[in-house]
């Protein structure tokens, strides 16, 4: 299979969004920042350039450990296939038109802390589902496969 995959390295600019599907699979969403940087010999210092933002996606046992797991500021490293998706937006400064906007997301299929930047504690995630301790079902959720019905928070900033 030709798919196109990524690893990204950044911090979560969101809290970890969990769902139940109504098929009964884990869903979890974030939105991740990841700013790239260089040395600059003449003044010594490392520069900030322009920051990509990514909405990631995760599925089933994954998703329940990125809920139980990652947080708001957190340092992460995110792999997985990049999937492309238009949603038509309103315009607000035109009433009744409305424009086409592409956003280019991750699903996950391996992520973590980036330990470069922090400590960790290894703990093993039990095994079997556990989804009913962290998110009840929730309808329109989408089933296995699907993609996910909306953009994470903040999606201007794409």
């Amino acid at each position: 299979m030709n798919e196109t995959t990524i690893t990204v390295f950044g911090n979560l600019v969101s809290d970890v969004e969990h769902r139940v599907t109504a098929r009964g699979d884990a869903l979890a969403r974030f939105r991740l920042a990841s700013t790239a940087s260089r040395y600059d010999r003449a003044s010594g210092r490392w520069l900030d350039g322009d920051t990509s933002f990514w909405n990631v996606t995760v599925w089933r046992r994954a998703a329940d450990n990125a809920a139980a797991s990652l947080a708001k500021g957190q340092p992460v490293v995110v792999h997985g296939r990049i999937k492309q998706r238009t949603v038509d937006r309103d315009v607000p400064s035109a009433p009744g038109v409305t424009m086409a906007v592409t956003f280019t997301d991750i699903e996950a299929s391996h992520f973590g802390l980036d330990l470069s930047r922090c400590r960790a504690q290894y703990e093993r995630a039990p095994i079997g589902p556990q989804t009913s301790e962290l998110a009840a079902p929730v309808a329109g959720a989408g089933t296995a496969g699907d993609e996910p019905a909306g953009p994470v928070a903040a999606d201007s900033a794409a």
